[in-house]
């Protein structure tokens, strides 16, 4: 019987000397500390994660937006009926009024002109490259697509049409001139 009451006694010096024992009490503000920099850092990564998949999200919406505004501007072009330009009381052409957003994962589109290879925006462009759209995502990566449209800016055609992110009501218009027959977009 004396060895069950002193094995009793010796947990209740355990638990005593658990309650009561402050040498650990001094790392304690430490280890919360180290604890709030670790979770600051996995909601930190978690966040920038959760940001790059939303702007993939958004580049790809964006590609398969790009690619119905171009489907709908080249039936424009190839059904003809363009407005000429040069002559101010021409009100005839084909014009179709169309919303359009560029995401922020989008620093640029351009249709028009072709990327030039110093990353800047290119002001005029050469009648080759009048079929051409690209764009450039928040990565720095740039992509090009053919259409079977030309594309030009009202009123000087020989600049290509630039759009930044935002959203838009576009006018398609299906204009000509004597270079030749153009979309503009505006």
């Amino acid at each position: 019987m004396l060895t069950s009451i002193h094995n009793f006694k010796y947990h209740n010096d355990i638990r005593h000397a658990m309650l009561f024992d402050e040498a650990g009490a001094d790392a304690l503000p430490m280890r919360f500390v180290a604890a709030a920099v670790l979770m600051g850092i996995i909601v930190a990564l978690s966040a920038t994660a959760l940001a790059d998949f939303s702007r993939d999200a958004q580049v790809k919406q964006f590609s398969a937006d790009l690619s119905a505004l171009e489907a709908r501007a080249s039936i424009i072009y190839q059904q003809g009926g363009a407005r000429d330009i040069s002559d101010p009381a021409d009100n005839t052409g084909t014009m179709e009024i169309i919303r359009f957003k560029v995401p922020e994962g989008i620093e640029v589109v351009v249709f028009g002109a072709m990327p030039p290879h110093d990353g800047t925006i290119p002001v005029l462009t050469s009648p080759g490259e009048r079929n051409i759209i690209y764009y450039t995502t928040y990565q720095g990566v740039t992509k090009t697509a053919p259409s079977k449209a030309k594309y030009a800016a009202v009123p000087d055609l020989g600049v290509p049409v630039v759009l930044v992110p935002g959203s838009y009501e576009l006018t398609i218009e299906l204009v000509k001139d004597s270079s030749g027959t153009y979309i503009t977009l505006y």
